[in-house]
C-alpha cells in the first residue's frame, strides 16, 4: 500500500512487515521544504502507530538522497513564523519557533526519527548535504552508495547551525571539527571509515534490502525494548538538550552579521539567483 504524501511517499509492505519513507522531488535534488518536513514525520507517526511495521528504509528518487533545505524557505521560514513579520527582520523568538517546530524540536523532522520506535534504515546515495546527512545521521542504519557524499556547505556561510552532540558521538570530535572548519565533504568510504554509515556498496538497494529482511525478522517487543534502550542512552549522553541548543544556536546565527569579502549566500541569492549562489557555496567541497 502507498500513501500520496506530495513530495513525500510512504509506501507499506504489512506481509514483509516493511516501510519506505521516500523524497520525490528529485527536479529539485530532494531539497526538503517545510511542508515536506511535516509530510515526513507524518509519515512516521503513521509507522510508529502501525504494529505490523518493524523497519522503515529512508531513500529518495533520482541521483541524491537530499541535497539540503530548500534555500528559497531559508529565510521565508522565519518570517512565517509567530511574531516573524512584526519589524523588518524576523524577531527571535520566530527564528527559534520555525527551527523547533519543523527540524529540531520535539515534533521536528530531526528529532523525531532519531526516536522513531521502528527499526530505520537510510540509503544515503548522491548529495547527503545538510538534510541528507542528518537523515543519515538520525536513522539506526545507513548504506551508502559509492557516489555518495556528506557535508553542510551551509556551515561555511553561516557557522554551524545544527546538532553536534550526536554527530560527535558518531564519529568524534577531530572529524566533526573537519566537517565545521575545513569546508569538506566526505565520500562514500570516508563516512564508512568514520562510522557514519554502516557500509559502501555499488548495490544499495539490495544491501537495505538485505538488511531490511533481517531487521524485520526481529520479533516486535525486542526491537521496541532495543529502541527504548537507545533512547535512555541519548538521554544520559545530553543528545536531547543539544536539540535544543542547536536550535537556540541556529536562531543566533540567522542574525549574522557579515564583514567585506565575507560570502553571503542570502545576498548573492537575492543578486544571482539561487542556482548561483548554491554552485558558489559549494565550489570548493573537497
Amino acid at each position: 500500500m502507498t500513501t500520496d504524501g506530495g513530495a513525500v511517499e510512504l509506501a507499506l509492505d504489512h506481509e514483509r512487515h516493511q516501510a519506505v519513507i521516500r523524497i520525490r522531488r528529485e527536479e529539485h535534488g530532494n531539497r526538503l521544504t517545510r511542508a515536506m518536513a511535516r509530510q515526513f514525520v507524518a509519515h512516521l507517526d503513521a509507522i510508529d502507530a502501525d504494529d505490523d511495521i518493524k523497519v522503515a528504509v529512508i531513500e529518495g528518487t533520482g541521483a541524491h538522497l537530499s541535497s539540503g533545505w530548500d534555500p528559497r524557505e531559508a529565510w521565508e521560514q522565519y518570517v512565517e513564523a509567530p511574531g516573524g513579520a512584526v519589524k523588518k527582520h524576523p524577531s527571535q523568538r520566530a527564528r527559534l519557533v520555525a527551527l523547533s517546530d519543523e527540524w529540531w524540536g520535539p515534533n521536528g523532522l530531526y528529532r523525531r526519527l532519531l526516536h522513531c520506535r521502528k527499526v530505520t534504515i537510510a540509503k544515503a546515495v548522491g548529495d547527503c548535504y545538510e538534510t541528507g546527512l542528518y537523515l543519515t545521521l538520525c536513522s539506526d542504519l545507513a548504506v551508502a552508495h559509492e557516489n555518495a557524499r556528506f557535508a553542510v556547505p551551509r556551515w561555511r556561510n553561516v557557522g554551524v547551525d545544527g546538532d553536534l552532540s550526536l554527530l560527535i558521538a558518531t564519529v568524534g570530535l577531530k572529524r566533526t571539527k573537519e566537517l565545521m572548519y575545513a569546508g569538506t565533504a566526505w565520500d562514500a568510504g570516508t563516512a564508512s571509515r568514520y562510522g557514519l554509515v554502516d557500509g559502501v556498496s555499488a548495490a544499495p538497494d539490495e544491501e537495505v534490502g538485505r538488511l531490511a529482511e533481517m531487521c524485520a525478522s526481529i520479533m516486535r517487543d525486542g526491537i521496541v525494548t532495543e529502541k527504548y534502550a537507545v533512547f535512555a542512552s541519548l538521554a544520559k549522553m545530553g543528545v536531547d538538550h543539544a536539540f535544543a541548543a542547536a536550535t537556540v544556536v541556529g536562531a543566533s546565527l540567522s542574525n549574522i552579521h557579515f564583514q567585506p569579502g565575507e560570502y553571503n549566500f542570502l545576498a548573492d541569492r537575492r543578486r544571482h539567483g539561487t542556482a548561483a549562489a548554491l554552485e558558489r557555496s559549494r565550489r570548493d567541497l573537497g
